[in-house]
């Protein structure tokens, strides 16, 4: 699958989206008398975005880096009868 590395790029790359979504210029585009499901729209994005943040860190943390072994230091190892 994905190994250490590549995981923690993903945390970090999730980490700037946070930085992005949740920074001065992006939330003043939402700052609006605009009602969304009875929601304020400035709301209704804070919380949207924060709950698929949430939700992509759970997906990144759950999945398990795969251990690629050396299949040459393996039949090296390994004592024949």
């Amino acid at each position: 699958m994905i190994d250490e590395k590549s995981k923690t790029s993903r945390f970090i790359v999730l980490f700037l989206l946070g930085n992005f979504l949740f920074s001065y210029p992006v939330m003043t585009l939402f700052n609006t008398k605009v009602v969304f499901l009875g929601i304020p729209i400035f709301f209704f994005f804070m919380f949207s975005a924060w709950l698929v943040l949430i939700g992509l860190v759970i997906i990144c943390a759950e999945s398990n880096p795969q251990i690629h072994l050396d299949k040459s230091k393996s039949t090296e190892d390994r004592i024949d009868p």
